[in-house]
């Protein structure tokens, strides 16, 4: 149910990266313009707001419903944050390093291809 917003709304993201002639840009444009011509404003609200708005209560009344079932989760999930908190700069230290290390990644794909 969230898969036409995120199709859409990559479309809109992806078609501002490059010229209209290039792809993936040309692809995005074709999605996008399709998408403005043929969703109302109701039909965009749905998309947008009411489908994930449906997901995210459905998936919020399953976790709650487990959660008050399984003693075993809610024992594992309270070992899990204790896990975190005791290692917290290690978590943060692991993921500056993993977001230095794509940042680092996305500029040297930029300098091969200019």
């Amino acid at each position: 149910m969230v898969l036409p917003a995120t199709v859409l709304l990559a479309a809109a993201a992806l078609r501002t990266l490059q010229p209209r002639q290039y792809e993936p840009a040309r692809t995005s444009w074709i999605i996008f313009e399709w998408a403005v011509t043929h969703v109302s404003r109701l039909g965009a609200a749905m998309l947008f707001i009411g489908m994930p708005g449906i997901v995210v209560t459905a998936g919020c009344a399953v976790l709650l419903r487990n959660w008050h079932k399984d003693q075993t989760l809610r024992h594992d999930a309270t070992m899990a944050f204790a896990i975190l908190r005791r290692h917290f700069a290690f978590g943060l230290l692991a993921a500056a390093v993993l977001l230095a290390g794509a940042i680092l990644a996305a500029v040297a794909v930029h300098v091969v291809t200019d």
